[in-house]
């Protein structure tokens, strides 16, 4: 295994503990509370409401949050007493401390860190201390500021004529100070605000999304009238990246006071810097002395032993040690059991530093404590068990439900649906079509005509249309099942299928694509817990694919305590086995046994029963007859009963932002202590359940998103650094058609929530309304441009001129006015390209020919 030996951290220790004390003294131990301090040399100064959110990078703060679990947290938290008691049915309070410091803080970086320690010494209680990373923060520290935060130059001072430049990212916006004023800054997917003492110009990069778009208008219009009351409001104008040129002339020449356009320079949109990859877990020990003497300033270093990679689980971690894990650009993360001494128990931190500077991490490194681990933590091992008394309360009701199942039921019991995952008691029209592959690259859809009877193929797959009648109308689901042995060309042929029937009915039907032995409540639920795969192909008994038909002779493993749970499984000699269990079914012709395992519950044996469906003859172990021993015959090693694992405590939900790139590239923001608001229509989000991925796709979204979704939620699997099992159910959905199995996971969830939602469009008519906004382009107002022109990346005429071989690889040298901006297309061609394009081919030949792109 790889060992990495860990510098001494040489950070000073000076400092005025009882100054820090005094600083805390304040500070409530057993009531929720959020509070913020500057950290500076002479002392730690409590900062007012009105300074919460706002960051200085010469400066040092700490923010102390303690809430409620699965309450939110914040400056508006209610400031209410904790009765925690040692049973576990009291209530449990999460305890962070946040140590941010800017990029030119210097010796505060550790001050800060060092003040934070305190804070957690005086509270007495399980806390989670956080290095944050300026710019890196934790979505956790993000979620406290809904509006934002704002990370400002210290000593900018006054504007003078001048300008300043911010950056508007993600979707809890932070809004980045940028200095000096340069093209150098400004990329091609950025939002930027350029701040004038005459004028704010929001300039809006080619490839921006439209949150961070609207986030940028939002914080201009603010921004414009002023912080103080009375001010005269500033004007606002917009430039689109490449459109400079069509700003009003007096727009345009203070734009090119402060950036000369004719320097113009804009960064390409570029992919991550930092690759996914899967968690690493270190073992954090002391090495042994090299030397009995030792300088009193120096600290042992530690050394880390790397024992694991993801997937990790709960197991992994012994009571008694200090692990570091190595999430990537989520984080490192320093984990101290319950019986660790107190001297590694203090170098937690320090050896979690190390790591992530041995490895050139630019990241947030946190430290947990056994018992009191957040969600985050969790979430990067496999079946963590999830401590929450009243939410597993509610997957036992859950659970066990056998009434009040209906749609109407569900929808105004939307946390039951949530939990059990059903979206009513599949008792709706079933259609089913069985893929049939006709060539190498055509395929073609078989009706199967007894869908109801619940045989499925492992060498198959299978498109099933399921539709049912909720109080908001009519809904469907479309599945796309994959066998567990189905050839990748077939599914990729079956995914084709089940998008264009998905198309043809009005992109209205959720989409749920399952895979064997993996599938969702619901899709067990419909067939009433009689579904059984068995191995090789439907074919194979009927030629033609309209009847799917099962095998007369067959051994079948059942697993599952109730309907929604049943699974059966045909065991072979050879082949894939699924699940577990303690009951078999053995068909033979018409004769029909079912063997139940002395292990066997009454529930295993009741959903056994109800499988077998037709007459079958009951055999318990033990008590097996001859005519049961001869139709096994040499099956009989098959005949193992494996316990069902134990009942799933699934991980509270998580949500994430999804922010596109290039093609092919997404970032995952998460959004910790979400609600409905947290879902605007111009995102695309995922909200991950973890027995199951939803992907959320709001009216206004990038196109891309919609047309991708499921690539997308690939994507989200592959960069877990969980390392995610890529079989995950997967179901997308639209706004305005989400089942109540997506909405319970949300509280108080309002179906006409958006119905006042107003669009960048709107927002920016009615800025225009205020008469404050000038566009230098209304045909780009709407801020998700559908125009071909604008989606290729954009390069300076220079470069564009210059020898093929020399041509950036994404550029098509026989179509180089594509990379044009409008700007520069307009100088060239002296005519926009929407009339260059509708000009006959020859003459667009003849004139790329005089100007030299062609």
């Amino acid at each position: 295994m790889h060992i990495l030996e860990i510098g001494a951290d040489h950070e000073d220790e000076s400092g005025s503990t009882r100054v820090a004390e005094a600083a805390f003294r304040t500070v409530p131990r057993d009531h929720t509370t959020f509070l913020v301090w500057r950290i500076s040399e002479s002392g730690t100064e409590m900062l007012p409401r009105t300074h919460y959110g706002t960051f200085y990078d010469a400066e040092a703060y700490l923010v102390y949050s303690c809430s409620l679990t699965n309450q939110p947290a914040g400056p508006d938290v209610i400031r209410r007493e904790i009765k925690e008691k040692e049973n576990g049915n009291g209530e449990f309070a999460e305890r962070h401390i946040h140590a941010w410091a800017g990029e030119r803080s210097g010796n505060l970086a550790a001050l800060a860190l060092r003040r934070g320690t305190q804070l957690a010494a005086h509270l007495g209680e399980p806390v989670v201390i956080h290095r944050e990373a300026s710019t890196k923060e934790t979505p956790r520290l993000l979620s406290y500021f809904r509006d934002g935060i704002r990370i400002l130059r210290s000593g900018s001072g006054i504007l003078n004529g001048g300008g300043r430049l911010y950056r508007v990212r993600g979707r809890r916006p932070v809004l980045l100070q940028l200095e000096p004023v340069s093209w150098a800054h400004l990329s091609a997917d950025g939002v930027f605000v350029l701040d004038t003492s005459a004028l704010l110009l929001l300039w809006l990069g080619r490839a921006a999304n439209l949150v961070e778009k609207i986030f940028g208008a939002k914080i201009a219009y603010r921004m414009a009238r002023g912080a103080e009351k009375g001010m005269t409001a500033r004007r606002i104008a917009i430039a689109h990246d490449g459109y400079e040129q069509t700003l009003p002339p007096s727009d345009r020449a203070l734009l090119d006071n402060l950036l000369e356009l004719r320097a113009r320079s804009v960064r390409p949109a570029s992919p991550p810097s930092d690759p996914p990859r899967p968690a690493r877990l270190y073992r954090a020990t002391q090495p042994p002395r090299v030397s009995p003497i030792t300088m009193p300033s120096q600290r042992p270093a530690a050394r880390l032993e790397e024992i694991r990679r993801a997937p990790l689980h709960r197991e992994d971690l012994n009571d008694d040690g200090v692990y570091i894990v190595d999430s990537g650009n989520r984080g490192v993360w320093a984990w101290v059991g319950p019986n660790t001494t107190n001297s590694a128990a203090r170098g937690a931190l320090a050896a979690a530093r190390g790591l992530a500077r041995a490895k050139r991490l630019v990241v947030p490194v946190s430290v947990v404590t056994a018992g009191r681990e957040p969600l985050e933590f969790a979430a990067l091992f496999r079946d963590w068990r999830w401590c929450d008394a009243r939410r597993d309360s509610r997957l036992r009701a859950a659970r066990s439900a056998t009434t009040r199942l209906d749609a109407v039921s569900l929808a105004s019991n939307s946390w039951l649906a949530a939990e059990a995952q059903l979206p009513d008691d599949g008792s709706g029209a079933l259609r089913m079509w069985r893929v049939r592959r006709i060539t190498e690259d055509e395929s073609s859809m078989m009706e199967v005509e007894r869908p109801q009877a619940a045989v499925f193929y492992d060498r198959d797959c299978y498109i099933a249309l399921y539709t049912y009648h909720a109080p908001t109308g009519e809904q469907s689901i479309l599945y796309y099942w994959m066998g567990g042995s189905s050839p990748n060309d077939l599914r990729n042929l079956g995914a084709k299928e089940a998008k264009d029937l998905y198309t043809k009915l009005g992109r209205l039907p959720v989409q749920a694509w399952v895979y064997q032995g993996k599938e969702p409540a619901h899709f067990l639920q419909i067939f009433k817990g009689r579904m059984i795969t068995y191995v090789g192909s439907a074919a194979d008994y009927d030629p033609s694919g309209r009847r799917v038909m099962a095998p007369p002779r067959a051994l079948i493993r059942v697993s599952g305590q109730y309907a929604r749970e049943a699974r059966g499984v045909e065991v072979r000699g050879t082949g894939r086995v699924d699940g577990r269990g303690a009951c078999f079914i053995l068909r033979e012709n018409a004769r029909v046994w079912v063997w139940c395992a002395a292990s066997a519950t009454g529930d295993e044996r009741e959903v056994a029963k109800n499988m077998a469906a037709s007459d079958h003859v009951l055999v318990m172990q033990g008590k097996e007859k001859l005519d049961f021993w001869t139709a096994l015959g040499d099956r009989r090693h098959l005949l193992v009963a494996s316990p069902l694992k134990e009942v799933e405590r699934p991980l509270p939900p998580r949500l994430f932002y999804v922010s596109l790139g290039v093609p092919g590239q997404y970032t995952f923001e998460e959004i910790i202590s979400f609600n409905q608001y947290e879902l605007v229509p111009e995102m695309a989000g995922v909200l991950d359940a973890h027995r199951a991925v939803f992907v959320w796709l709001g009216a206004h979204c990038c196109p891309r998103a919609k047309d991708d979704a499921r690539a997308l939620a690939n994507a989200y699997l592959a960069q877990d650094p969980a390392a995610r099992d890529m079989e995950t159910p997967v179901l997308i959905l639209s706004q305005g058609r989400e089942p109540p199995h997506f909405t319970g996971f949300f509280p108080h969830w309002k179906q006409s929530m958006w119905k006042g939602h107003k669009t960048f469009s709107a927002i920016i008519s009615a800025l225009e309304g205020k008469a404050i906004v000038q566009c230098g382009n209304s045909a780009l107002q709407s801020g998700n441009t559908a125009n071909r022109f604008d989606q290729y990346e954009k390069y300076p005429l220079t470069v564009l001129r210059g020898p093929k071989e020399h041509l950036p690889t994404d550029v098509d040298p026989l179509a180089k006015e594509l990379y044009l901006t409008h700007d520069d297309f307009v100088s060239t061609f002296n005519v926009p390209y929407s009339e260059f394009r509708s000009l006959p081919a020859w003459k667009q030949k003849d004139l790329k020919k005089a100007v030299g792109l062609f």
